[in-house]
């Protein structure tokens, strides 16, 4: 259910030269903050910035702040505060971060392997983009991947980045186990699998870092908003390097 525009502070709602969300109530306990119909680079950078902004705050009764691609939704206690006044309460804070959206993520490099055993698509990603192996493991480590989201499973991040030829559909039939660490690519995004489950990405690379770790703190190695590099390895690197073929 949105949250009708008289409930809120008529000031909140002018957005004058600033994007502010939409405020719908999810059940009696959650608040979702949704910008629409606004630019890919705005919600790369708004996104985050909101989600730290407000888990910062530490509200009374929050007890969680969910980012995703185009928004953040804040689980509450309806016992300790009412939805309308931290809806009011959000889009003040809000406003007042949007030109704060550049204050992105760390920048961290993942060392990827490509190998027979561990790119098992990459030969056909790289046939359907139109490029050799060697291009195309370069492209990849060319990209500058953005993390938007965290979900599917613990530790799974969903990452922007992906150069338009790269933007192939997941296969047609899922495989029903995929090796933790799986670097892989569909639909315009790129992941990695934290844990070994059924998946239906494109896998071309795996690596040995440990994404998702309960004994760590946070047990997420990357957030929303982080920047990820990957440093390619393995034999199909020293392959393509040394002038052999597909």
């Amino acid at each position: 259910m949105r949250i009708a525009g008289e409930d809120l502070d008529a000031n909140l709602q002018d957005s004058t030269d600033r994007v502010l969300p939409t405020v719908e109530m999810l059940g009696d306990a959650a608040v979702m903050l949704r910008w629409e119909g606004v630019s890919e680079k705005h919600l790369e950078s708004i996104v985050p910035a909101v989600w730290r902004l407000i888990c910062e705050l530490q509200l009374s009764g929050v007890r969680d702040v969910i980012p995703g691609f185009e928004s953040v939704t804040v689980c509450f206690n309806p016992r300790q505060c009412r939805a309308v006044e931290l809806a009011e309460l959000l889009l003040l804070r809000v406003r007042s971060c949007q030109t704060a959206g550049s204050a992105l993520g760390r920048e961290l490099r993942i060392s990827v392997r490509f190998s027979r055993e561990d790119s098992p698509d990459l030969e056909d990603v790289s046939r359907l983009a139109g490029l050799s192996v060697r291009d195309c493991i370069d492209l990849l480590a060319g990209c500058r991947f953005r993390v938007r989201m965290i979900g599917f499973s613990p530790g799974f991040p969903y990452l922007s980045g992906l150069p338009e030829c790269l933007r192939i559909p997941r296969l047609a039939t899922p495989r029903r186990t995929v090796p933790a660490g799986s670097f892989a690519i569909a639909a315009g995004q790129a992941g990695i699998y934290p844990q070994c489950s059924p998946g239906g990405w494109r896998l071309l690379g795996r690596t040995e870092q440990r994404l998702f770790d309960v004994r760590r703190e946070p047990p997420s190695l990357l957030r929303v908003g982080d920047l990820v590099r990957i440093d390619p390895c393995g034999p199909l690197v020293s392959e393509v390097s040394g002038g052999a073929g597909q």
